[in-house]
């Protein structure tokens, strides 16, 4: 009998996709909000707030975990940061944004997810969820597909970003030691998700539906389709 398979999960950009671009909503409400933003700049201050501040919005909220109050913040720093002043157009451009990313047409599953994770389920494997979103279950819930996992582990309820050595992969790892089973995260990011897992003695799976990591040292699929073969296989080969 193979042994029991634990298979956790990015978000965006690997079961999520965007329709909604966050750059064109950002720079849609700064300049409601008074201040001439075009789509570029907008896109280069998302960046930039990623990876500089992110994590710090991240710990502050972690406390009480409300997720719009994260978004509001976080959002305020960013508009700030691209000149929308005063404070009130900042704070008011924030909230702008967020309505316009929140419309129920922003986000879909990839097409193939649905029958992966059902595939997966069906076959006894577990799920869990490792992501950097401040909360994953209301969007994963919105399209229908929460119920297939058992654990979600994103930046509010373990106060901090996806990456090497964080607290969402200590976690899964810790849930796959006590199942005694095998661990996989599956992801979009080969710096945060490929080497994030394999730091926590998980096996990794990337994603890259744009093929642009062709050359890489682990499990890359361009879709998720094959996932549900790849796991089967893989547990056949620790039986053995």
């Amino acid at each position: 009998m193979p042994p029991e398979a634990y298979v956790f999960f990015d978000v965006d950009d690997t079961l999520i996709h965007w329709r909604a671009s966050w750059r064109e909503a950002f720079a849609r409400a700064a300049q409601e909000a008074g201040a001439e933003v075009h789509p570029a700049q907008a896109e280069q201050a998302l960046t930039t707030a990623f990876y500089t501040f992110y994590g710090d919005y991240l710990r502050k909220h972690a406390p009480l975990g409300d997720e719009r109050a994260f978004w509001l913040d976080y959002n305020e720093r960013i508009f700030t940061s691209l000149g929308v002043a005063p404070k009130a157009n900042a704070t008011w451009a924030a909230k702008r944004a967020a309505e316009l990313l929140a419309r129920p047409d922003s986000i879909a599953l990839f097409p193939e997810v649905p029958g992966v994770l059902r595939r997966l389920a069906q076959s006894g494997v577990r799920l869990g969820i490792i992501t950097t979103r401040p909360r994953a279950a209301p969007d994963l819930e919105t399209l229908g597909v929460l119920g297939y996992f058992e654990a979600v582990f994103d930046g509010l309820s373990t106060g901090d970003v996806k990456r090497v050595g964080s607290p969402q992969f200590a976690r899964a790892a810790e849930i796959v030691a006590a199942a005694q089973a095998v661990g996989w995260h599956v992801g979009d990011s080969y710096e945060d998700d490929v080497l994030g897992a394999r730091a926590a003695g998980l096996r990794a799976v990337l994603v890259d539906r744009r093929g642009a990591c062709r050359e890489t040292d682990c499990q890359r699929l361009e879709s998720l389709e094959p996932l549900p073969d790849l796991i089967g296989a893989r547990l056949t080969e620790v039986e053995r």
